[in-house]
């Protein structure tokens, strides 16, 4: 095992692109090492110079084995692990009766037994270093939207895990959170959006639908995951916090 000195450790799923990526470039910007985690391989080998001290482990989070593996790497290259964020998820967009129970059991190993799995594999380390732990959720999690309700019931589970993991751990000193963010511009929205029949239209309804009038940018959100790593949210635990715009305040 590394030297345990130095700088903190983040481990982000789901680093490739939109908010792991930016996720990752904000824990660099501050110094952090990192353990980047996602499937797409050379996507992800881009982002080693992000920092002076890059780990990159490609895999699916739905599997144990690559959670347990980006801990590992974590625990070898440098010793500790300070913040581990639970990013990686996908979408569908199809009602009940069109969806098929695949598509649900992906939906639900990535969004849910994804974040288990990591849980599992990081809650030593980060009782080592009273660390912390970010779930991605969704606004969905907390106010249901049509056209997507395996979606939202996999967002809502996520954010009760957390929740849940947040009172389990406490004693322990590991603070857990589950970040709900609105729309936002991600390269997943965008090939969504893109691929519908009048996509400038589209665009604008779904501006036109935040009450702050326009979508987050990843940076925005991982902001709020980096704010949440750190020890400036050293009393925050067990919060669902949405970063939408002001949506469900409606």
């Amino acid at each position: 095992m590394s030297d345990t000195r130095g700088a903190p450790v983040a481990l982000v799923t789901g680093a490739a692109s939109g908010i792991g990526r930016a996720c990752a470039e904000r824990f660099a910007e501050d110094g952090w090492r990192l353990v980047l985690v996602d499937r797409r391989k050379d996507e992800l080998g881009a982002l080693a110079g992000l920092a002076e001290d890059v780990a990159t482990v490609a895999g699916d989070v739905a599997d144990a084995a690559a959670n347990e593996a980006a801990v590992a790497e974590a625990l070898t290259r440098f010793g500790r692990l300070d913040a581990a964020v639970a990013n990686a998820g996908v979408v569908l967009a199809a009602l009940v009766d069109e969806s098929s129970d695949e598509d649900f059991d992906r939906l639900f190993d990535v969004n849910v037994r994804a974040v288990v799995h990591l849980a599992k594999a990081a809650h030593r380390p980060l009782a080592e270093t009273k660390g912390s732990l970010t779930v991605m959720a969704s606004k969905t999690g907390l106010v249901a939207q049509t056209n997507s309700p395996l979606y939202c019931a996999t967002k809502g589970a996520a954010i009760q895990l957390a929740r849940a993991l947040a009172l389990d751990w406490a004693p322990e000193g590991i603070r857990v959170n589950a970040v709900c963010p609105g729309m936002v511009d991600t390269p997943m929205l965008a090939e969504y959006i893109d691929a519908l029949p009048d996509s400038a239209a589209e665009w604008e309804k779904f501006r036109r639908a935040q009450p702050l009038g326009r979508l987050a940018t990843p940076r925005e959100i991982a902001d709020v995951v980096f704010f949440l790593s750190t020890p400036a949210a050293a009393f925050v635990t067990g919060v669902a916090l949405p970063v939408d715009g002001g949506f469900t305040a409606e």
